[in-house]
């Protein structure tokens, strides 16, 4: 998935929550370090989290257990870890069935005959379930605090299910002043693919692993100023495209002084109600759309959009934009995704693709 910071040494890190690294073993989380600016970059792995197994402690729900937001805030390094709910009363699959294969590295594989459509059906919808906890290294992602067991309870629902972090500079330390001292992140609802709502949290930069530190955007003041509230029920969203918001991410564009929103969607929505008919043609074709504000929270106007994403071969996801990539103008950089795991294998994995923009008005 590509979760990206900035780490306080000038590395850019990105947090993978599948697959194998570099010929290394396949499991479900993994940091990386970029070093460079692509196409001339570097990229090697910092931690495999050797040692944490997420889903050895899982609670007895029917939850999936993952990573998904990274961030550096000066030396230290913060990681979510979310689920998925797994929990489809349409899709009947017994709990021990369903129990006994989250806790495995490859929940999909060697699935009986008898519920194999009930059970892909569950594994493609991932409807969100809600973060358990973030957990944070102060040694460089060599040892990690804060891993949740069966009586931790819920860090963050469903609707804040997937958290991205907004990075300003190295290690954070260069949040805008009206914005500081706070991080920010946010998340979509629904599916991971296919939400319908953006909704933005903030928490003061030494208390990210508290909860009761953390704040919601509420909308805005009769001033402009955004309300910040204390509960996700309370929030509102500072985004919505309903069956159309995959994990979004923002980036802050230092030369353009923007921030660029990025989301993308599965052009069939993942639906709970959905037949396995439709089910089939899910992550078949994809969609990318940016979009720019002078505020983190927006309003947001779309300025570009791409679809089918990846063209007719591929389906793309999660498009990321690293800041540290951008040019001192804000007119070129280098995004990264994440391409087929259904349709090529070979194309699933760190895909980088530079780009330009054009300032409305100005010759191209």
């Amino acid at each position: 998935m590509h979760w990206w910071t900035w780490g306080i040494d000038d590395a850019i890190y990105t947090l993978e929550d599948d697959g194998e690294n570099f010929g290394g073993r396949y499991w479900y989380a993994h940091i990386l370090k970029i070093t460079g600016i692509p196409p001339n970059h570097t990229v090697s792995t910092l931690t495999d989290f050797d040692g944490y197994d997420f889903r050895e402690k899982l609670p007895k729900k029917l939850m999936l257990r993952y990573v998904c937001g990274l961030v550096a805030v000066d030396s230290a390094l913060y990681v979510c870890l979310y689920d998925y709910d797994w929990n489809i009363p349409s899709k009947p699959v017994a709990f021990d069935t369903l129990y006994k294969k989250m806790k495995v590295v490859k929940p999909w594989e060697n699935v009986h005959h008898s519920y194999n459509d009930e059970f892909n059906f569950i594994n493609r919808l991932s409807k969100l379930g809600g973060v358990p906890a973030i957990i944070k290294s102060t040694d460089g992602g060599k040892t990690w605090s804060g891993i949740p067991d069966e009586n931790t309870p819920a860090f963050f629902g469903p609707s804040f299910g997937a958290p991205a972090f907004l990075t300003f500079g190295k290690g954070n330390t260069e949040t805008p002043a009206h914005l500081a001292p706070y991080v920010y992140a946010i998340s979509n609802d629904g599916s991971w693919a296919t939400g319908d709502h953006v909704r933005m949290g903030r928490v003061h930069r030494d208390s990210i692993i508290h909860r009761k530190a953390w704040q919601f955007y509420g909308g805005l003041k009769k001033t402009r100023q955004p309300k910040w509230v204390d509960t996700e029920a309370g929030s509102k969203p500072i985004f919505t495209d309903i069956g159309h918001v995959g994990h979004p991410t923002i980036t802050y564009n230092k030369g353009l002084n923007r921030y660029f929103l990025i989301t993308f969607s599965d052009v069939v929505p993942h639906q709970e109600t959905a037949p396995i008919d439709s089910m089939k043609k899910w992550d078949v074709e994809s969609e990318l759309q940016l979009y720019e504000s002078k505020n983190p929270w927006g309003p947001w106007r779309l300025f570009h959009s791409e679809k089918p994403w990846g063209g007719k071969n591929h389906t793309d996801y999660l498009a990321q934009m690293p800041a540290k990539w951008l040019s001192a103008d804000g007119l070129a950089g280098s995004i990264v995704f994440a391409g087929d795991y259904t349709r090529d294998g070979a194309h699933y994995g760190f895909v980088t693709q530079s780009f330009k923009l054009v300032l409305k008005g100005r010759k191209k």
